[in-house]
C-alpha cells in the first residue's frame, strides 16, 4: 500500500493511492479478541423482552449465514448502498475478505438496500467540467429495495453514451464490460440495486474476493431484528431522550450548529415520538419516518404523513412475541427498516464481531458507541475505519497552486512596484529616482499625505507603461495556470465510480487488500 494513515482524525486520504485505516490493520487481531470478550459479557447479562442477547446473536448469525459453525467463529461485517461507488469504497469488500481469511473468520457484506437512491447519473470528467450521464430516468428517492429499472432503452444505451465522453481517453474503462454484466443481470431481475450488486460480485469473485452477502432488507425481516426493534419501541421514551441528548452533546463538542448534522434529532408530534426507523408499505415510491405512541398495553405506529398502522406491542396478547408481531406487520405489507445509526447499532451488537466502516460511517459511529453504553449498559465493541483514494489515470497538467500563487504575487508586485522590475540605466531611471524620493517623504498634514498619494500613483502608472507587454503576458499565463488548476481539480476527485477505471489498474488496487503480509 502506498500510504497508511493511522491518526485519530478521520479524513479522506488526499493523495492518489493513499489509504486510511483507523486503527491500523495490524491491530485487528487484538481488537477482534477484545470485541469478542465484550460481546460475550454483554450477551450473558443483557436480556431483551425475555430473550438473552447471546441467544439472539447465535440465531442472527445462524439464520443469515445458514450454518451452525459460523455462530462460534469470528464474523467480520461491512456494507454499503448498491450504487456505482468509487474505488475507496470498494476496497472495503476486498479488505473484509482478506482480513477474514487472515484471522480465520467469516466475512459478510451487507447490501444497504433500505437506503434511498440519490441519483440516476454517473459523473464523468470532461475537464474543466464534470458531465452527468443518466443510466435511468429519475423518478424520486425511492428505497433501493423498491427501485426498478424505469427506462430500458436509456438503461441499455448507458455505456455507449458514456463512451462518447471517454473515447479519447488513453485507456478503456471497465464500464463497457461491467455494464454488459449489469444488462445480463437485468434479464433476471428488474431491481436496479440487485443488478448493480450482482454485477459487482461477478468481478469480485473473478478477482478472488468471496464474501458472503445479503441485503439489509432481509436482515430487518429476521427474528433477532424483531426483538431488537420491539425492545427499542417498548422503551422508546427512554431511547428517544438519550438519542437526542447524545446527538446534542456531539454537536456541542464538535462545534456543529446545523441541527441536521451528523444526524437530525428524533422529533415529537404531540404524544407521538419519532423512532429511529424508516417505514413504508410494499411497493411504495419513498420512505417515511416512523412514529410511535406508547401506551399501557400497546404501542401504535404511524408514518410521518400520519397514516395509522397496526399496533406492534400488545402485552396482553398470549401470542404477542416480537417475531409474531413482526410477521403480522409483514403480512400487512408494512416494512420497517433501519436508519444509519440503527443499522450499525444492530449489526455491531447483534451480529458482527467487528464492523468495518468507511469515512462517513466512522465519523458518526461514536454516537452509536454512546447509545450502547447508555441505553444497553454495555461497553461498545470497537470498529475499524478503512478507505482509500484512487485518481483516474488520466494525464494531468503539471501545475500546482504554488505556480499560480507565484504568478499572482509577481503580477501584484509589477502593479504596485514596477520600479523593481526595470533594468538600471533605462530611460525610466529619473522616474524611479523621483518615486523613491516620494516614498521616503514623511508628510505632516492631511493635504501633504494626499499629495504624496497622488504623486506615487502617477509615477507608478508611468513606470508600469514599459512593463505592459510583460504584464499582459503574465496575465495570460495566470489565466492558463488557473484553467489547468481547474482541470486538475476535476481529475483529482476521488469520487468517480470504479467503472471509469481501467480493469487492470482497478484490479491491482483492490486486490492488494486481499493480502496483508506487509503489516
Amino acid at each position: 500500500m502506498d500510504k497508511m494513515d493511522s491518526g485519530k482524525r478521520l479524513q479522506a486520504p488526499a493523495h492518489d493511492g493513499a489509504v486510511v485505516a483507523v486503527p491500523p490493520l495490524y491491530t485487528l487481531g487484538d481488537m477482534l479478541a477484545l470485541n469478542r470478550q465484550r460481546l460475550q459479557a454483554a450477551g450473558e447479562r443483557l436480556n431483551l423482552l425475555g430473550c438473552p442477547l447471546a441467544e439472539l446473536r447465535r440465531q442472527a448469525r445462524q439464520q443469515i449465514l445458514h450454518t451452525e459453525g459460523v455462530s462460534d467463529g469470528p464474523l467480520l461485517v461491512a456494507g454499503h448502498q448498491p450504487e456505482l461507488f468509487h474505488p475507496g469504497v470498494w476496497v472495503k469488500n476486498f479488505a473484509l475478505y482478506g482480513l477474514a481469511r487472515k484471522h480465520h473468520a467469516t466475512s459478510l457484506n451487507l447490501v444497504v438496500d433500505d437506503d434511498a437512491i440519490k441519483t440516476t447519473t454517473l459523473r464523468v470528467p470532461a475537464p474543466p467540467y464534470v458531465r452527468r450521464v443518466l443510466f435511468d430516468r429519475w423518478t424520486g428517492a425511492a428505497p433501493y429495495e423498491e427501485r426498478t429499472i424505469v427506462d430500458r432503452p436509456l438503461f441499455t444505451s448507458f455505456a455507449e453514451r458514456v463512451g462518447e465522453l471517454t473515447r479519447c481517453w488513453p485507456y478503456e474503462p471497465l464500464l463497457p464490460t461491467f455494464w454488459a454484466e449489469v444488462l445480463r443481470q437485468a434479464q433476471r431481475t428488474a431491481n436496479l440495486g440487485q443488478c448493480f450488486a450482482a454485477a459487482r460480485r461477478t468481478f469480485e469473485q473473478a478477482w478472488g474476493c468471496h464474501n458472503q452477502e445479503m441485503p439489509l432488507s432481509a436482515l430487518c425481516d429476521s427474528g433477532p431484528f424483531a426483538y431488537f426493534a420491539c425492545h427499542l419501541l417498548a422503551n422508546l421514551p427512554h431511547f428517544h431522550s438519550l438519542y437526542n441528548e447524545i446527538v446534542a452533546d456531539y454537536r456541542r463538542r464538535q462545534g456543529i450548529r446545523n441541527h441536521q448534522h451528523p444526524v437530525p434529532d428524533l422529533a415529537v408530534d404531540g404524544d407521538w415520538l419519532e423512532a429511529p426507523f424508516w417505514c413504508w408499505r410494499a411497493g411504495a415510491a419513498r420512505r417515511e419516518r416512523l412514529f410511535a405512541r406508547p401506551g399501557n398495553d400497546r404501542i401504535e405506529l404511524k408514518a410521518s404523513e400520519g397514516a395509522l398502522m397496526p399496533r406492534v406491542i400488545d402485552t396482553r396478547g398470549a401470542h404477542a412475541t416480537p417475531l409474531a408481531l413482526w410477521q403480522q406487520l409483514r403480512a400487512c405489507g408494512l416494512k420497517i427498516r433501519t436508519r444509519a445509526l440503527t443499522t450499525t447499532l444492530y449489526v455491531r451488537l447483534f451480529l458482527a464481531d467487528l464492523f468495518i466502516h468507511g469515512i462517513g460511517g466512522g465519523l458518526y459511529d461514536e454516537l452509536t458507541d454512546e447509545l450502547m453504553r447508555r441505553f444497553y449498559g454495555i461497553e461498545a465493541p470497537e470498529y475499524l475505519v478503512l478507505s482509500a483514494t484512487r485518481w483516474l489515470p488520466l494525464p494531468r497538467p503539471a501545475i500546482t497552486e504554488d505556480d499560480c500563487r507565484r504568478l499572482h504575487h509577481l503580477l501584484r508586485d509589477l502593479h504596485y512596484n514596477p520600479q523593481r522590475h526595470l533594468d538600471p540605466g533605462s530611460p525610466w531611471d529619473e522616474l524611479v529616482r523621483r518615486k523613491h524620493e516620494w516614498i521616503a517623504r514623511q508628510p505632516a498634514t492631511r493635504a501633504q499625505r494626499r499629495e504624496r498619494f497622488r504623486m506615487l500613483r502617477t509615477l507608478t502608472e508611468e513606470l508600469r507603461r514599459p512593463l505592459q507587454p510583460r504584464i499582459e503576458s503574465l496575465h495570460r499565463q495566470l489565466q492558463e495556470c488557473e484553467h489547468q488548476l481547474r482541470i486538475n481539480a476535476v481529475l483529482q476527485r476521488r469520487d468517480y465510480s470504479f467503472c471509469l477505471f481501467p480493469e487492470s489498474d482497478l484490479r491491482r488496487f483492490c486486490t492488494q487488500f486481499l493480502h496483508h503480509d506487509s503489516e
